[in-house]
């Protein structure tokens, strides 16, 4: 495990560092527009490649060296496109983000789906609550080291930092253990896996329910995003709070991931998922009412603290349900859809903040329960 945490974390911060570096490339080459423009392809072919990645991950004998791979061509890509930036046409720094960001699940859900091949099936809780604490701290950190960075050295160093962190997991990934089922995988043809990912989460229904309330709750974090900055704004006059706001938000997830992972609690992680998701939904509704600083943060507190073992339960029902010889599309197909539901997520809460925004975070609270809702819809017809 902690070989496989030497390698996930590293590539797991420098993925976080991306999105402020990219945004400052985009304003120290004199145009906000083109940064936000390159996060946004990144983000829009990350949604599209997971389940590709997936099937490829799946069909591999030796899945982490294809790891290794996917990384060291995105590192590269992000390099480029900071090397890109200011010296060529737009399109081109474009269409290169756009061709990274279908390597970004192999970060989140590729690293993920090999936790299994060296754990027993026993300890596969507690493991993916530790390595939910990587994204934990990733998130915490990744924005601020790289806006330190940027701050002191330059943007283009808080690329070259984060290259080099992205380049450091490479040894961790190319040594993970191979995969069992690959002769199996032979026999089916790489199309007919691209899809199987879908299938399967459509097939098994704890694995439907669990990705319907991953994905719907994520589509209120997305609406989240958007809103913290704008109540720094309008409680504060000082959009900066909104990063204190997100602090606090990851502090406290890395909090309860780290108390999960020591201290295994003995529901399932099915119902501490959704458990954890109403809390949410409680605490966006008081973060829409907080008229002041102290329960503003109490609010995105409570929001942390459910947050991450939210992560770290949806992790442990993937590893519990899905299918040796599908398990990587299971995770990279999920993270594609978690980050389309994200994008989805910060348009609509952009658009209904102009009309109200603290009614913008009732809908980003209501989004928390729908999520719920819709678990239990597909628990009783399971039961059923």
């Amino acid at each position: 495990m902690t070989h496989y945490l030497f390698g996930a974390l590293p590539a797991r911060l420098g993925d976080e560092m991306t999105g402020q570096s990219i945004l400052l490339l985009g304003i120290a080459a004199g145009s906000a527009q083109l940064g936000s423009s390159l996060l946004a392809g990144l983000t829009f072919s990350a949604a599209v490649g997971g389940p590709l990645l997936g099937a490829v991950l799946d069909r591999a004998r030796h899945p982490g060296k294809v790891l290794a791979a996917a990384i060291g061509v995105y590192a590269a890509a992000i390099a480029g496109i900071s090397l890109l930036i200011g010296n060529v046409p737009s399109w081109l720094a474009l269409a290169t983000a756009l061709g990274a960001g279908f390597l970004m699940p192999a970060i989140s859900g590729g690293w993920s789906s090999r936790l299994k091949s060296f754990i027993a099936d026993e300890h596969i809780t507690k493991a993916s609550a530790i390595d939910a604490t990587t994204f934990n701290i990733a998130g915490l950190a990744g924005p601020a080291v790289a806006g330190l960075i940027a701050g002191w050295l330059g943007a283009h160093w808080a690329v070259a930092v984060l290259v080099f962190l992205l380049l450091g997991a490479l040894p961790m990934a190319w040594s993970l253990p191979k995969h069992a089922g690959h002769l199996e995988a032979q026999s089916t043809k790489l199309a007919q896996d691209v899809v199987a990912g879908f299938k399967i989460i459509l097939a098994k229904k704890a694995l439907l329910r669990i990705t319907l309330l991953s994905v719907i709750s994520y589509l209120g974090i997305g609406m989240l995003w958007v809103v913290c900055p704008l109540i720094g704004l309008e409680l504060f006059d000082n959009a900066g709070f909104g990063g204190v706001m997100m602090s606090v938000l990851s502090v406290g997830a890395l909090a309860a991931t780290a108390a999960y992972a020591k201290w295994p609690t003995k529901y399932s992680p099915d119902t501490i998922a959704f458990a954890t998701t109403l809390i949410l939904a409680a605490a966006m509704l008081l973060l829409a009412v907080a008229g002041n600083a102290t329960v503003v943060l109490l609010a995105m507190l409570i929001a942390g603290l459910a947050d991450g073992p939210q992560l770290a339960a949806v992790f442990a029902v993937r590893h519990r349900e899905a299918p040796e010889r599908y398990r990587s599309q299971v995770f990279t197909t999920g993270a594609s859809l978690k980050i389309t539901a994200a994008a989805v997520g910060a348009m609509l809460a952009g658009i209904l903040a102009v009309q109200s925004l603290p009614w913008t975070i009732v809908v980003a609270g209501t989004v928390q329960i729908l999520s719920a809702v819709a678990f239990m819809v597909v628990r009783r017809q399971l039961l059923s």
